[in-house]
């Protein structure tokens, strides 16, 4: 069984069996969808365990399966980070 599964806006579109794979599946996302969702903000992950087929999975923050910050937060000075 997957360790995660990760989802676009609720509808599953991959497995991941670890932070690496799920790591690299966004990390394709972000760079397959640059133009209308650099910060993956439509994807969500869910964590799977033995139980998952009963409870579901739970949700854990994308960000920490992100390689670099995401671009649309504020930077300390105010000013959105630019690439």
């Amino acid at each position: 069984m997957a360790r995660y599964e990760l989802l676009v806006d609720g509808d599953k579109r991959g497995r991941a069996g670890s932070d690496d794979e799920a790591r690299a599946w966004i990390r394709g996302y972000r760079a397959e969808h640059e133009a209308d969702d650099p910060d993956a903000t439509h994807v969500q992950v869910l964590r799977l365990s033995a139980w998952s087929w009963l409870t579901g999975g739970s949700l854990v923050p994308r960000e920490r399966f992100l390689d670099e910050p995401l671009r649309s937060v504020a930077s300390p000075h105010g000013e959105e980070n630019r690439p």
